[in-house]
């Protein structure tokens, strides 16, 4: 072998082995970023489902720090619904408030009974809201957010409603 052809050969390897390191890198990055976007996700349809689960159950009458003015507010303090007795619901006797809180206040708290469960993490923004003309339905807003390795940032967002009992 010649050094012409050592050198050929070596060129030749290095632009393939570049190719796969370029390969690499933009596989790696993708994967990064799906998983961080699924993970946001995930915290986004635990928290979506925990607050439309407790708040089907709320009166409009127990809201006692969300009125219907339709500026939106940080957190939500209410009442659920025992049951009905001579024709009227009865209210429990513990509130359940959903706020941010934790470290960084970047986690969804549920506050009830002076227990306060973790329902989701990297929650930027909660929200809830109610308009004046339709003070049975709460609005609310979540968005959660997390940056990748590689310092990229992701988000996610929700908003539903949620019409609550009489």
């Amino acid at each position: 072998m010649t050094l012409v052809e050592v050198m050929i050969t070596v060129l030749l390897f290095s632009v393939l082995l570049g190719a796969c390191l370029m390969l690499f890198l933009s596989g790696s990055e993708t994967w990064m970023t799906t998983s961080t976007q699924v993970e946001i996700q995930q915290e986004i349809r635990k928290s979506v489902d925990w607050m439309k689960q407790d708040l089907l159950q709320a009166g409009a009458s127990t809201i006692t720090n969300v009125p219907a003015d339709g500026a939106w507010y940080t957190s939500i303090t209410f009442r659920t619904a025992n049951g009905i007795s001579s024709g009227a619901i009865s209210w429990s006797a513990d509130t359940i408030t959903f706020q941010r809180g934790g470290t960084g206040s970047l986690q969804l708290q549920r506050v009830s009974g002076g227990q306060t469960r973790v329902l989701a993490n990297s929650i930027n923004t909660l929200q809830f809201r109610r308009q004046a003309s339709s003070s049975q339905v709460v609005e609310v807003n979540v968005v959660a957010q997390k940056n990748t390795i590689k310092g990229r940032t992701i988000s996610s967002t929700a908003t539903f409603k949620v019409d609550l009992m009489n």
